[in-house]
């Protein structure tokens, strides 16, 4: 017997509508059937999830271009993999912060900046990392991938890619704190730029071997002269922005 689809008010006659796709069955929304899509949502996540934060570690070069030849069912979405890695570290940032209390010493830095901008920078990283994203993926692809691939497709693969620096902020966050370590101090600065940086480094190579990118050393090494300065300069000028509208 033909239904009406609640979504689209196109007759249905299987499990699913035709036009839209919505399932035809749809049940009162209970407390049971939202705990099933809850499951449904986590269980969807472990299956393609841990598998592209396996490769993206690993293999980064293959995860990308796997994603950017069309294989990417096997995969989590680039965009939602970094949000997802972004909530992750904030709810261990905060955590951190208040079973440390860690949140009120000072730190030495890196650089010099003002106390202001630097408070910006570790308070807002995420939302920093994310504004700088578009600047990073622009120098990739002028001195890396032009012309084999376009700047939409540098731009995708970049989420994939500033994921792991928020992995990697994770680990050393729960490592440090776990030891009673304080993660802000001016070492903990320096093992996440050095190991992030080199990990930076290896992931560009695997991926632009992978298309055989003519003169890829040299390439790289004018990459890293352009690429690093680019992402603590635009940073600080991100922060000292933000600060200036009032956060």
């Amino acid at each position: 017997m033909s239904i009406t689809c609640l979504n689209c008010n196109a007759p249905v006659n299987e499990s699913y509508c035709s036009r839209c796709g919505q399932k035809a069955e749809v049940k009162r929304l209970t407390w049971h059937s939202l705990g099933e899509e809850v499951f449904h949502f986590f269980t969807h996540i472990e299956k393609g999830f841990l598998k592209t934060t396996g490769q993206l570690i690993i293999h980064p070069g293959r995860l990308c271009k796997n994603y950017l030849d069309g294989k990417r069912k096997a995969y989590h979405k680039p965009v939602s993999f970094l949000l997802i890695w972004i909530t992750i570290y904030l709810f261990t940032w905060y955590l951190a912060n208040h079973f440390t209390h860690f949140e009120n010493r000072t730190t030495s830095t890196l650089v010099t900046w003002d106390a202001s901008t630097l408070n910006i920078i570790q308070k807002y990283r995420s939302l920093i990392d994310i504004l700088i994203l578009p600047v990073t993926a622009l120098l990739n692809w002028l001195i890396l991938a032009r012309p084999k691939l376009n700047y939409v497709e540098v731009f995708c693969v970049s989420f994939y890619l500033f994921s792991f620096t928020f992995i990697f902020h994770i680990t050393h966050i729960t490592i440090t704190s776990l030891l009673g370590i304080h993660y802000k101090d001016n070492t903990g600065e320096y093992i996440t730029a050095v190991f992030v940086g080199i990990w930076a480094i290896y992931a560009c190579y695997d991926f632009y071997k992978l298309y055989k990118t003519p003169f890829l050393i040299p390439k790289l090494i004018v990459w890293i002269i352009a690429a690093f300065p680019a992402y603590f300069y635009a940073g600080k000028m991100i922060a000292k922005l933000l600060v200036a509208i009032g956060f």
